[in-house]
C-alpha cells in the first residue's frame, strides 16, 4: 500500500513569515516548527484552563467524588 503525502497551503503575511523564519531551526522544517508551536498552545490553554478552574471552582476530595458518583 503507498502512503502519499497531501500538502496545504496557507496565506501567511510577509510579517508573519520572518517571524517564523526566526524562530526556525536549522535544518528544521515549517511543518515541524507550526507542529511544536500547536503543541506548545495546546499546552497553554490546558494550563490556562487548570488556572480559571482552580480560581473559580470548587472542588471535592476523590472519596467525596466516589460517594457522589455512588448516589
Amino acid at each position: 500500500m503507498s502512503s502519499v503525502q497531501s500538502y496545504k497551503r496557507i496565506p501567511i503575511t510577509p510579517k508573519t513569515w520572518e517571524k517564523l523564519s526566526i524562530l526556525k531551526k536549522p535544518g528544521e522544517t515549517f511543518d515541524h516548527l507550526i507542529t511544536d508551536l500547536i503543541e506548545e498552545r495546546e499546552k497553554l490553554d490546558i494550563i490556562r484552563h487548570v488556572t480559571k478552574v482552580s480560581e473559580q471552582g470548587e472542588f471535592l476530595s476523590l472519596d467525596e467524588a466516589e460517594e457522589a458518583w455512588k448516589e
